[in-house]
């Protein structure tokens, strides 16, 4: 029996089956910004009766609330049969910031289904009226599309549609009806979406069921899908071309849990991309949390250390901009060496309102809030992806740095040029524009047929190169994983 809200659920499973997965399965979605593995500590229930025996971690993250009940639902199987309270996430207003292009005044809708978080803004009348934004509820099921394709080949691919659909027209019942929907999303959470099996996606010669851009219908409204370019490399991606320059020498970066790449040269235009991991997006970090009210998202030290948080709100967790930032800072001052390990407070010289708050749980940003060790470990492993593969792909086309990189990725528009190279996201010291979420930022443009013929031209003249499978990725990965400013 689950409540949640003022409802109650009685719902089945199998003996030994996963708590977070039975919850989400069943469309009872809580938050589990690491993708069920006991790192963000965010999927908290409550047992009300029979409540199972509790680990250690979670005696050291819930405390005294163990002895009432309190449990991670990532943790833990179903023996017996029991009642527990949850609370289900809820969308989140979100500030997304960009100028539309539409042929009539109607309502639209644009959706960037992230791996990781789903965002809308709903447009009326040529302005963006409303915007949402929520954790991708699949999330439980793996934080990457290689884990959730896994599963899906295990015989769940019916469960990870519907939670996708269902997610979808929750979402949309919050605006009027709309004439027209734009979804930019990677090809595997786009197959989920339309009801493509994605299998073909994880297996040699990793293929998207279509290429090309997509047309149709969801729940009564007109739909359509920007290009697919290849098996990682989306329309949310090919949606951004509507923003970047036609006229200039460009690299766009997307970093997400996948990261994608667009560079242009000349009259050229190659695509690649890369797994990086959830880490920016809040998720698979210690004290984790994609960005709403309360989510740290900048730190200082100017008289003293300070953190910033989104609406000045109690702090809640890090996100993605709130890591880099932290980490930019604590590399400036050696508190963080050259390998990333977080160094004892007598092995550095530094201000003393950063030393003392070196504490055994790690850096302490605030009060119950800390940059944790496995942390920067997982902010290495997306910067060591993101390094490696750029300078393969420049390599590849015979370049030795782009002129100008344009970051999408939502969590960029907190960032400075200071914070991309202090933390070592990106090692190439050249012009930077934050685009933001280039996904909805360009699929706002795309209610315009002109914008639309534009995007699609140019992604027919994309070369796909691919650079993870290469030998020397490795080498470069490897190297890419230590800090070098």
């Amino acid at each position: 029996m689950v409540k949640h809200g003022d409802k109650t659920s009685e719902l089945q499973f199998e003996k030994r089956e996963n708590l977070l997965k039975v919850l989400h399965k069943n469309g009872i979605f809580i938050t589990a910004y690491c993708g069920g593995k006991g790192i963000c500590k965010k999927c908290i229930v409550r047992f009300i009766d029979n409540p199972p025996k509790a680990f250690e971690l979670e005696r050291r993250a819930l405390k005294e609330k163990v002895d009432q009940g309190y449990r991670l639902a990532c943790l833990h199987r179903l023996e017996r049969d029991a009642t527990v309270k949850i609370q289900e996430v809820k969308p989140v207003f979100a500030n997304i910031e960009a100028e539309p292009c539409c042929d009539n005044d109607k309502p639209h809708i644009a959706i960037d289904i992230g791996t990781t978080t789903i965002a809308i803004a709903y447009i009326e009348k040529g302005k963006i009226e409303k915007t949402l934004n929520i954790l991708n509820p699949q999330i439980a099921f793996g934080s990457d599309v290689i884990s959730r394709i896994a599963y899906s080949n295990e015989g769940y691919f019916k469960v990870l549609h519907s939670i996708i659909e269902d997610t979808i027209k929750k979402l949309i019942s919050h605006f009027k009806k709309s004439v027209l929907m734009i979804v930019c999303a990677n090809p595997t959470m786009l197959s989920f979406f339309l009801g493509f099996n994605p299998k073909s996606i994880g297996e040699y010669p990793y293929m998207p069921p279509f290429k090309g851009s997509f047309t149709g219908e969801f729940d009564g409204i007109e739909l359509y899908v920007p290009p697919i370019i290849s098996a990682f490399v989306g329309s949310d991606i090919t949606a951004a071309l509507s923003i970047l320059p036609e006229d200039e020498d460009f690299l766009f970066v997307d970093i997400g849990t996948n990261c994608e790449f667009i560079l242009k040269v000349g009259s050229k235009y190659y695509s690649s991309s890369i797994p990086a991991g959830p880490a920016l997006e809040g998720a698979d970090i210690d004290y984790g949390s994609i960005a709403q009210d309360g989510a740290i998202y900048k730190v200082s030290l100017k008289n003293g250390f300070e953190v910033y948080t989104l609406n000045n709100k109690k702090p809640i967790g890090i996100a993605g901009s709130g890591l880099v930032s932290a980490i930019s800072l604590l590399r400036k001052y050696g508190v963080i060496d050259k390998n990333g390990r977080m160094v004892e407070a007598w092995e550095v010289e530094a201000p003393f309102s950063l030393i003392n708050r070196l504490k055994k749980d790690g850096f302490m940003l605030t009060d119950g809030i800390y940059l944790t060790q496995n942390s920067v470990r997982n902010f290495q492993l997306v910067k060591a992806s993101l390094n490696a593969g750029i300078e393969l792909l420049l390599d590849k086309v015979g370049l030795k740095k782009p002129k100008k990189i344009f970051i999408g990725g939502g969590f960029s528009k907190s960032l400075t040029k200071e914070d991309v190279i202090s933390s070592g996201l990106l090692s190439f010291d050249c012009e930077f524009v934050m685009l933001g979420n280039s996904s909805i930022k360009g699929g706002v443009r795309l209610f315009c047929k002109k914008e639309r013929d534009r995007v699609e031209k140019v992604a027919k003249e994309i070369e796909y190169v691919e650079i993870a499978n290469e030998k020397k990725f490795e080498e470069l990965y490897i190297k890419s994983m230590s800090f070098y400013v």
